[in-house]
């Protein structure tokens, strides 16, 4: 009796130790991505927050002040021309890599195991060059001119190369969500008289708008800041936004007008991603 009395003793009063020590655990785990959180995404955040609202003297010098002048600058239809012109491109290659992206993950998911291994290294060997190297070899492959295109600093040759860039970031998720379908579910369907098209509409369409909607997040946020490829496939010939801000940072040092820029992309992706977010929920739970 007092053996027992002893144990629920010492139960009780290491339950709230051990639940104190199991906090601290989770505190102990997660500390390292708060602490690269704070210093990375919150802490230059909140300086271009600030320098947003900034001023810019005659020497291109940047003095703490609340105005909105830089925000007022962008209301220049010059700057909304910029915008709409980043925006087509971004669209544009998500669109054509999704479309290019599709068929090839479809082709590694009917792939056997043990040659899918082969088809993602394959995918992943560009990588393990500079991007640098990859598009000036890029820019090589167009001097050529293949198949009788000129694209070189050309609006098709930037769009290729941006499209030859992220393919692997929208090829990737694609299949991780093709990858749980089993097969036999195509065969049942083309079994009980399911054409291709009625294959592709009704059950892999469905089955994997997830993963096309994470591969769309994945190319077109990106390629809102794309400056290397129009600068150096494009000749410098096509003004994005990602060649914008770094002419307000290194060139006009128009530093607060630049961080109003990236503010309002940033808050329009943020308030885009959610609404983005609840279409493609609401579509799934249609289906």
């Amino acid at each position: 009796m007092v053996r027992k009395l002893r144990q629920q003793f010492r139960d009780q009063a290491r339950a709230p130790l051990g639940a104190g020590v199991e906090k601290f655990q989770r505190a102990l785990l997660l500390a390292p991505f708060g602490i690269w959180f704070l210093f990375f995404i919150v802490a230059p955040m909140a300086v271009l927050l600030i320098m947003s609202f900034s001023h810019r003297t005659e020497l291109g010098e940047t003095q703490i002040a609340f105005e909105w002048t830089a925000y007022r600058t962008l209301l220049n239809p010059l700057y909304g021309k910029v915008l709409f012109t980043t925006l087509l491109f971004a669209a544009a290659n998500t669109v054509v890599t999704l479309l290019a992206a599709y068929p090839f993950s479809y082709f590694m998911y009917r792939c056997k195991p043990s040659a899918r291994l082969w088809v993602i290294t394959l995918i992943l060997v560009p990588f393990w060059t500079s991007f640098l190297v990859r598009i000036l070899a890029f820019v090589d492959v167009l001097r050529l001119h293949p198949f009788g295109f000129d694209w070189i600093y050309k609006a098709p040759g930037i769009l290729s190369a941006m499209v030859y860039n992220y393919l692997p970031f929208a090829v990737l998720p694609i299949f991780a969500s093709m990858e749980k379908i089993h097969y036999s579910l195509i065969e049942a369907a083309k079994d009980l008289g399911a054409g291709r098209v009625q294959v592709l509409t009704r059950i892999l369409w469905p089955l994997t708008r997830s993963g096309v909607s994470v591969a769309a997040l994945f190319v077109f946020v990106p390629s809102l800041g794309e400056f290397l490829i129009p600068e150096l496939v494009g000749g410098g010939n096509y003004f994005l936004l990602g060649s914008f801000l770094q002419n307000q940072f290194l060139t006009a040092r128009n530093w607060p007008l630049g961080a109003a820029t990236i503010m309002i992309v940033v808050i329009g992706t943020l308030i885009v991603l959610p609404l983005f977010n609840g279409v493609a929920k609401a579509k799934g739970a249609a289906t």
